[in-house]
Parts: C-alpha cells; sequence; structure tokens
C-alpha cells in the first residue's frame, strides 16, 4: 500500500471546499514550486531527473513567476543539453519528411518525439505519486475509520476530474462488494452536489440584475467559481 497521509487528508476535509483533492493538490503543488526555486533545485539527485524530465509549461509558467530566475536558468540550460539531441534527431525527421521520403509517416513521428518532450514534467511526476497517496488514504480512512464516514458525507464530493481519478484508484484497489459500497455512497453524494451547483448558479445568474447586487448567500455569489471547479478540478477560492 501507498505511504498514507491522513493528517492531510483530514486537514483538506476541515476546509469543507467543493473538493477535498483540489485543495491537496495545490497545497503539494505549491510546495514543490517554493523547493524547486531555493535549495532543492541545486541537489544533486534532483538535477538529475530534471535534466531527464524537465517541466511541462504550465509549470514551467509557475517557477518563471517565482523568485529564483537564476536557479531556473541553470536548470534549463542543463535540461536543454539533455534533450538537444533528441530535438535535433526529431526535426531531422521533420526535415526528411519535408524532402518528400514517407511524409506522413516520419511528420507524424517527428509530432510525437516533440510532444513527449513538451509534456514529460518532473513536477508532474511528483505530483501523480501524491495523489495516488492521496486516494489511497481516503479509501482507506473510508474502510477503516468509523469517524470518517460522516466526514465524507457530509462533504460536498469531489471535483469530476479527481472523481473519475478515484474511481480508478477504488476499482484497482477495492474488491467488488467494496466498489459496490463506494459507489453507493459517492455516487449520490455526486448527484447532490450537482445538483446544488445547478441552483445556485442559477441564483447567480440572478444577482447581476441591478436589483438583486447586494442579495445572495455565500454558495449563490461563489456558484460560478465552483462550478467551474467542479467540472475542470482547480481549488475554489470564494471571491
Amino acid at each position: 500500500m501507498a505511504k498514507l497521509e491522513i493528517s492531510k487528508v483530514h486537514d483538506a476535509y476541515a476546509e469543507e471546499g467543493e473538493c477535498p483533492l483540489c485543495d491537496l493538490r495545490e497545497a503539494a503543488e505549491a510546495n514543490y514550486i517554493h523547493s524547486f526555486t531555493h535549495s532543492r533545485v541545486m541537489e544533486p539527485n534532483v538535477r538529475v531527473q530534471t535534466n531527464r524530465r524537465g517541466f511541462c509549461p504550465a509549470h514551467l509558467a509557475l517557477l518563471y513567476a517565482a523568485d529564483n530566475k537564476l536557479g531556473l536558468g541553470l536548470v534549463l540550460h542543463t535540461h536543454l543539453q539533455e534533450i538537444l539531441p533528441r530535438i535535433s534527431a526529431a526535426l531531422e525527421t521533420a526535415r526528411s519528411a519535408a524532402e518528400g521520403r514517407r511524409e506522413r509517416e516520419r511528420a507524424d513521428a517527428a509530432a510525437r518525439e516533440l510532444a513527449a518532450l513538451r509534456d514529460t514534467c518532473f513536477i508532474c511526476d511528483l505530483l501523480d505519486l501524491d495523489m495516488e497517496r492521496y486516494r489511497s488514504t481516503i479509501l482507506y480512512l473510508w474502510q477503516k475509520d468509523p469517524d470518517f464516514l460522516p466526514i465524507i458525507g457530509a462533504s460536498r464530493g469531489f471535483c469530476l476530474p479527481h472523481y473519475l481519478e478515484l474511481l480508478g484508484t477504488a476499482e484497482r484497489s477495492l474488491d467488488t462488494k467494496r466498489l459496490s459500497a463506494w459507489l453507493g455512497l459517492t455516487v449520490p453524494l455526486m448527484e447532490r452536489s450537482f445538483a446544488t451547483l445547478e441552483h445556485d448558479l442559477l441564483d447567480f445568474t440572478q444577482l447581476h440584475h441591478d436589483a438583486n447586487r447586494s442579495m445572495g448567500s455565500d454558495d449563490v455569489r461563489t456558484a460560478l467559481g465552483r462550478t467551474i471547479q467542479k467540472l475542470a478540478g482547480a481549488r475554489f477560492r470564494p471571491s
């Protein structure tokens, strides 16, 4: 079993947000961005991984917005040195396609290689491991801790992307009986959550009439952000 993260999961549920897994992912991501713009970025074992894996466009943007551009420049320089042969080979394959030799096959091969270089990311790799631990912890607590069941039942469920991932973890780790029980708990929870959002979002649209601008509960005023989070996954902050 993956290492459990019991205290972190309890803390995320205590936030009472739209999706505890969104809260957990954001906290982990912020920690990695901070560590990669400070001392960790120069650790030899980390440099081996960043040289090989690099960072995806989203995490490059976050790293660039942080406060250690010199460190980021050093990391990206050695990463470029590592991947330049692969870039050159992919571009040469594309050149040969342009010259009329097995055009489509070579163009597709070049595109796949360049896409692989764009999409690999050391921070994403770390987050994937973290999220698997968080999902496993939720399922563990649901099975082993009687006090956790009402916590889940009183929550707003999960965003759609994280619920899909959680379903995958449940299918891999639970037997048929327990999977059925998990679905029996979470499917109605998700249905109620979406129904509440639909109602709140309709009320939100009415707030934009001049007579209603000062009215509405917190749930209504924040319905648009919560709906976006529910559909796409991202930590929600009331606004």
